[in-house]
């Protein structure tokens, strides 16, 4: 008998450099949005929860690609499931009973394993 393989297993390690990268979800947005404000300078100082961030170019650059890499995962679900997921990633908010479990699963994995596509790391 054929064991059904899951194409959308991702090695442990990269699934969860995939989780805490949804986890810092609102970080890489605010920097995004720090981002939008003109700099004079090379560097731009910002507050995240009173510590204080130095960016520069680099830092703006990667938090853009993440974002983009994050956002394009979420499209590979349909809209319903989108915002529970993230919301049960970044805040461990539990699904809602709007859908079995396992289809709440299901959808976690395909948006892991696509975020993982995106970043390169599968």
């Amino acid at each position: 008998m054929d064991k059904k393989t899951n194409i959308y297993k991702v090695p442990k390690a990269v699934y969860y450099q995939c989780i805490w990268l949804v986890k810092d979800l609102e970080r890489l947005r605010r920097i995004e949005a720090a981002g939008k404000v003109p700099m004079g300078d090379d560097e731009l100082v910002f507050f995240v929860d009173d510590e204080k961030i130095v960016m520069d170019a680099e830092v703006l650059v990667t938090a853009k690609d993440n974002l983009r890499c994050i956002r394009k995962a979420l499209q590979s679900i349909p809209k319903e499931y989108r915002q529970s997921t993230l919301d049960c990633i970044v805040f461990g908010i539990p699904y809602a009973d709007t859908a079995h479990y396992n289809t709440w699963r299901k959808w976690r994995q395909i948006f892991i394993y696509e975020l993982a596509k995106n970043l390169h790391l599968i």
